[in-house]
């Protein structure tokens, strides 16, 4: 049964290879793939080095500004730049769409700026063309033509019947086509992607060890992927009474499972937890803010109460006698209630987001596109796990140097000195930002499902095929 497995399987192997039209298809695939890496690469490239340079720009300005007031050197601010991840160049994610760094100053939490998509234009609604979107989206196009007529054409040209009439059981052929035709796509697409690999390890180095067990992952998943589209191709033909038919099939699978569902669920899932807007979002927070303690005013209601309290606790008759400045305390006490609000607001609109993912990620339950696409951008770093782990760090170091400052004032300047000027080792002492990746295990912790449910199709998908052809009656085989 092996022999005769693999005897099918080198023989479809050859039929592809003989086709002028698949291997039309397949160089323009393959041109796609190194137009896409190549444009990969050189936006990571530029992107790094712009980013790069500006946080050594900003950090030197930070360092080398001039002495000044501990709070107006906080206002002075700084800058946050998310890294460009090696695997971006391989699948850029949301990257274009979330922003690329953030404004850090005092009372306020700001938006992430620099999007490339807002400079695409319409274009951009196609999806930026990357090695990713090549392999989800035009690969499985090659399988299908690869394989439509696989079983189909054996049929119509009598070649079925004579290998039934020699023992060969319907399931070891269709196994065998499977095993062919997927060797095919290896070898139509390997050369591409391992040129493509090797080019970026090559010119991105020291990626590290938790990268290569991504690009292991990815190899893993992507296979899976195209392994499901190879069995659904020969299973389709095996049914199928004419190629025109399987063709047919195959096409409006294809085009539900990569075009329609995915824009459905999105689009669905906008509608069921719908964003505010930028105005709405920002009035929210500022009404509430304003509720609380004003921290460049001292005589506020609310700052009253607080001084009552810190009086009554040092028991002392005014603010003079406080061992510490009460200007600066109440400028740390504003900030603290600015930051619970922007904390509540944030967290609903991540919320959000994230159940807008979660909506669609459902859909990849049953789609297998939905499930590479969402694990593909987690395992490259540039999902929506990520840009909101970045901006939740860059929010708590921003806090971390607005509190230093702050302290400064507290317990190094007096009430009302706002002559007051901080050395510029105080500036020094204010770390460097600097961004960590969710580690591996927990990225596919975040992912077990999307990772689970393409381990349940394939496992079905292979079950079916065998239980399915196995009882085909014979008439439809021949």
């Amino acid at each position: 049964m092996t022999s005769n497995l693999l005897s099918i399987a080198m023989k479809e192997l050859t039929t592809v290879y003989r086709s002028k039209v698949i291997l039309l298809i397949a160089g323009i695939i393959v041109l796609l793939l190194g137009v896409a890496a190549w444009g990969g690469y050189r936006n990571y490239h530029t992107a790094k080095d712009i980013r790069e340079e500006a946080k050594q720009e900003k950090r030197e300005q930070w360092l080398h500004q001039d002495p000044k007031h501990p709070h107006i050197a906080a206002h002075f601010g700084t800058f946050a730049y998310k890294p460009k991840t090696w695997f971006s160049m391989f699948d850029a994610g949301l990257d274009s769409y979330a922003g690329a760094y953030a404004y850090l100053e005092p009372h306020r939490q700001n938006d992430f700026v620099f999007k490339p998509a807002e400079g695409y234009g319409a274009s951009i609604r196609f999806g930026q063309l990357s090695v990713a979107l090549v392999l989800q989206l035009l690969a499985p196009l090659l399988i299908i033509f690869m394989g439509f007529a696989s079983i189909t054409q054996e049929r119509d040209q009598g070649t079925l019947k004579l290998l039934l009439s020699s023992g060969v059981p319907f399931t070891t052929i269709a196994a065998g086509k499977v095993l062919g035709q997927f060797l095919a796509l290896l070898l139509l697409l390997l050369p591409a992607l391992l040129i493509t690999g090797l080019f970026y390890a090559g010119m991105a180095p020291g990626a590290g060890s938790d990268w290569s067990w991504r690009a292991l992952l990815l190899l893993v998943v992507y296979s899976s992927y195209f392994g499901l589209f190879t069995l659904l191709t020969v299973f389709i033909s095996a049914i199928s009474k004419t190629s025109g038919n399987a063709l047919l099939t195959l096409l409006t699978i294809w085009i539900a499972g990569c075009i329609i569902l995915p824009k459905t669920a999105a689009n669905m899932g906008s509608d069921r937890y719908p964003l505010p807007s930028q105005y709405a979002f920002r009035e929210a927070i500022q009404q509430d803010i304003t509720q609380g303690i004003n921290g460049h005013n001292t005589k506020d209601e609310r700052a009253r109460e607080l001084e009552a309290k810190l009086l009554q606790q040092y028991q002392v008759k005014n603010v003079s006698e406080l061992p510490f400045n009460f200007e600066g305390y109440i400028m740390q006490a504003g900030e603290a209630y600015s930051s619970m609000v922007y904390d509540k607001h944030f967290h609903q609109l991540q919320q959000t987001l994230l159940q807008q993912d979660r909506f669609c990620r459902l859909a990849g339950m049953a789609d297998p596109y939905l499930a590479v696409q969402g694990l593909s951008m987690g395992l490259a770093a540039t999902d929506l796990y990520t840009h909101i782990d970045f901006q939740q760090k860059t929010e708590a170091y921003r806090r971390h140097f607005v509190q230093q400052m702050n302290e400064d004032m507290m317990h190094h300047s007096r009430l009302g000195d706002w002559d007051y000027k901080a050395s510029q080792a105080l500036y020094a002492s204010v770390p460097d930002f600097q961004y960590q990746l969710l580690p591996l295990r927990q990225v596919i912790q975040l992912y077990r499902k999307e990772l689970l449910s393409l381990a349940v199709l394939l496992v079905l998908s292979c079950g079916l095929f065998y239980l399915v052809l196995k009882r085909i009656p014979l008439i439809t085989q021949l």
